[in-house]
């Protein structure tokens, strides 16, 4: 993993799209958080999702179940 972390940081160009994707499923993790609290979604589904595949899965899922509501 210590090669990992020195090459997501090794140019600007990638560290940018490193932190986009940070910010947008950490962004997608809090409102997941806040749908379990108020609607009482399924919540261990899209966690899997996001953990150990990424959040290109997690948030599509998220709409396709929740297509009728939203």
């Amino acid at each position: 993993m210590n090669g990992f972390w020195g090459e997501i940081f090794s140019s600007h160009p990638v560290s940018m799209i490193s932190m986009d994707l940070t910010v947008a499923a950490t962004t997608f993790l809090i409102f997941l958080i806040s749908k379990y609290k108020t609607k009482k979604i399924r919540l261990i589904k899209y966690l899997v999702c996001l953990f150990m595949v990424g959040f290109s899965l997690a948030l599509p899922l998220f709409f396709y179940d929740n297509y009728d509501e939203l």
